[in-house]
């Protein structure tokens, strides 16, 4: 009589399959030719017992996995997540037709045994078929990508201590390739999975700089800054500013961006309310006065001998700077991009206090004298605009916005280094900036006790037509007006 043996197989399969549910089964073993015994089958190392439902008992390895955590790091970096987090679960229906498979032809397995490693015909190991939910998985990824790209932080020099604080270099995550290597780790098994990255270089680097010599100043600027009350929060920006940019260095023929190197001007990283100018129009906006940030040190740059890759004049002359001399700056458009042309490291050191921005430009030697020569080609006066004001009374007149004649000027950087001379010549253009003037309409508004605003507190801009300026051999600035 042919014996039987019975394996009981019952389940409704998991609701998230795609195909839906899972019908159980039972199945009834047949011994082949020779009374081939049955063999162990364990799943994800766990052996299924003969005799029980076998969807429950699968059904609750997958749950175990799934709940089960994975790393993801890359050495330096690790984050866990559960499998299910991570947007994997378990193909039942697919394990239930390899059981079946290796039940129903127990006695002819050669192929299928060397498909699965560490199989024999008395144990089968088989895995958890798993699959990934790219939607879920992706983002998953790029939670962690916001976590885990940085920009790379360059060698800088505390100006205190004169210590050199060590460079850090940048990543990025590199999504797909990660998603990748998540469904390969998932599939078998893996505890941890490799973040796939790319690495970006920092500019000075810690190593680079032993013996760093910034004895000389290469060049130097100042500009002014109005320390009354009203322009504290404007101040205030100058020294964050400043304080971030201090002991930048820039390695020889690397280049420097001002935007990369400040980052974002925002309220939450400490910048405040101050008044900007956006197409010639002062506005207040977090991080107001950066521009004589970036102004001041393109002109120590300039003067310093650096290569000034780009920059571009602002909408109106400003009064803490000569025109041509200007820098404007917006995060993350308009940018100020240096270069250090030198053999040798050159470091910025801004120093902000006393009513002066200072920016030197340090290094081992000064190798070349600059001369900045302006000539101012064309002058457009500037109109007028009377805004009427009815909850102002009638009499009150207020010039809200100061006018400012347009400049288009030409100008020359001049350079000597040894016996070599070479001249630049680029030509900015200042549109004209229209003055506004606020009048009181309201008849009805009492003059009496009424507060009159302050008007736009800017000293009148006026340009001389021809000028010289340069720093001399014994660094101090030299300024000619003439009518050559």
């Amino acid at each position: 009589m042919r014996s039987a043996r019975i394996l009981a197989l019952a389940g409704t399969g998991a609701a998230y399959l795609v195909a839906g549910a899972l019908l159980g089964f039972v199945l009834y073993f047949r011994p082949a030719e020779g009374n081939v015994p049955l063999p162990v089958i364990a799943v994800a190392g766990q052996p299924l017992r003969y005799g029980a439902p076998l969807h429950a008992q699968i059904t609750q390895l997958g749950r175990h996995y799934l709940r089960s955590r994975i790393r993801l790091g890359d050495g330096e970096y690790e984050i866990a997540f559960s499998r299910r987090d991570l947007g994997a679960y378990v193909d039942y229906g697919m394990l239930e037709r390899r059981i079946r498979y290796v039940v129903d032809h127990r006695a002819d397995l050669d192929d299928f045994l060397r498909a699965n490693e560490g199989s024999s015909l008395d144990r089968v190991n088989l895995d958890l078929p798993v699959r990934i939910d790219p939607a879920v998985a992706r983002q998953a990824v790029l939670g962690v990508k916001y976590d885990y790209d940085r920009k790379p932080s360059p060698a800088r020099l505390d100006m205190a201590s004169r210590q050199v604080i060590p460079h850090t270099d940048g990543r990025l995550l590199v999504v797909d390739e990660t998603i990748h290597n998540l469904e390969q780790g998932l599939n078998r098994g893996a505890a941890e999975v490799e973040i796939s990255r790319v690495v970006i270089g920092a500019g000075a680097r810690t190593e680079d700089l032993a013996g760093l010599d910034i004895s000389k100043v290469l060049g130097w600027f100042e500009t002014p800054y109005c320390m009354m009350k009203r322009c504290w929060d404007r101040n205030h920006n100058l020294a964050l500013g400043g304080s971030i940019l201090d002991g930048t260095i820039i390695g020889p023929g690397e280049v420097f961006s001002f935007n990369d190197a400040l980052g974002e001007r925002s309220e939450p990283r400490g910048f405040r309310l101050a008044p900007t100018i956006e197409e010639g129009v002062l506005v207040p906006t977090a991080g107001g006065g950066t521009c004589q940030t970036a102004s001041t040190l393109h002109a120590a740059a300039f003067f310093a001998g650096l290569d000034v890759l780009e920059r571009r004049p602002h909408s109106r002359p400003s009064g803490y700077i000569l025109l041509g001399l200007d820098a404007t700056v917006t995060y993350p458009n308009l940018n100020l991009k240096l270069s250090n042309p030198y053999p040798f490291p050159v470091v910025i050191h801004y120093v902000v206090a006393d009513g002066k921005m200072r920016v030197e430009i340090l290094g081992r030697e000064r190798q070349r004298m600059v001369h900045f020569v302006r000539y101012i080609t064309q002058r457009t006066p500037y109109d007028e605009k009377i805004v009427e004001n009815p909850d102002w009374p009638v009499g009150v007149r207020v010039v809200t916005q100061l006018g400012i004649d347009g400049y288009r000027a030409r100008r020359y950087r001049i350079q000597w280094e040894g016996s070599r001379a070479w001249r630049e010549v680029t030509e900015d253009v200042y549109p004209p900036t229209t003055q506004i003037v606020e009048v009181g309409t309201g008849k009805g508004v009492p003059l009496k006790g009424f507060q009159i605003p302050e008007g736009d507190t800017h000293d009148p801009y006026q340009a001389d037509k021809r000028i010289k300026y340069y720093m001399d051999e014994n660094g101090e600035f030299q300024k000619i007006i003439a009518n050559w």
